[in-house]
């Protein structure tokens, strides 16, 4: 909220206009740590794959000799074990986390379109409507929230 207060947009909102602007931050802000979250989840688990199969490749395929059966090698590594435990648990947890990034998406989305939707009422005199595209630009500018049009 104190960001909203910046003297660019301060004199053309109004107290309601700038409660529902600060709530347009805080879900953009909560949409997009679901969407970092996700993002980090994700290259982590793509990470352990692929040092998973370097292990296998580098270290256990030289030792295996020809007749073991690669199944019994793969099985019987607890190291691919753990991998491979960390890999499902990052899934769900992945899956979980996009339910939470879909929520919030939805929220934000919501706001917004309400925002857009019952636009005449948010500036209350003549200058400040006049001067809304400032508050526009701002928005756009600092927090990437295009309040212009759906």
């Amino acid at each position: 909220m104190n960001a909203l207060n910046h003297w660019k947009i301060k004199p053309f909102v109004n107290e309601l206009t700038s409660i529902v602007l600060a709530q347009l931050v805080d879900k953009k802000a909560e949409k997009d740590k679901w969407k970092k979250a996700i993002n980090q989840w994700g290259i982590s688990m793509i990470f352990v794959v692929l040092a998973t199969f370097v292990y296998l490749y580098y270290y256990k395929l030289p030792t295996a000799s020809r007749f073991s059966n690669p199944l019994t090698l793969l099985f019987s590594d607890e190291m691919v074990w753990i991998c491979t435990g960390f890999t499902i648990f990052a899934s769900f947890y992945m899956i979980w986390m996009k339910k939470k990034y879909k929520k919030a998406d939805d929220d934000f989305e919501a706001i917004r379109k309400d925002f857009i939707d019952r636009n005449e009422e948010w500036w209350s005199d003549e200058e400040q409507w006049n001067q809304r595209h400032v508050v526009f630009e701002f928005m756009k500018q600092e927090y990437n929230i295009n309040i212009l049009h759906k």
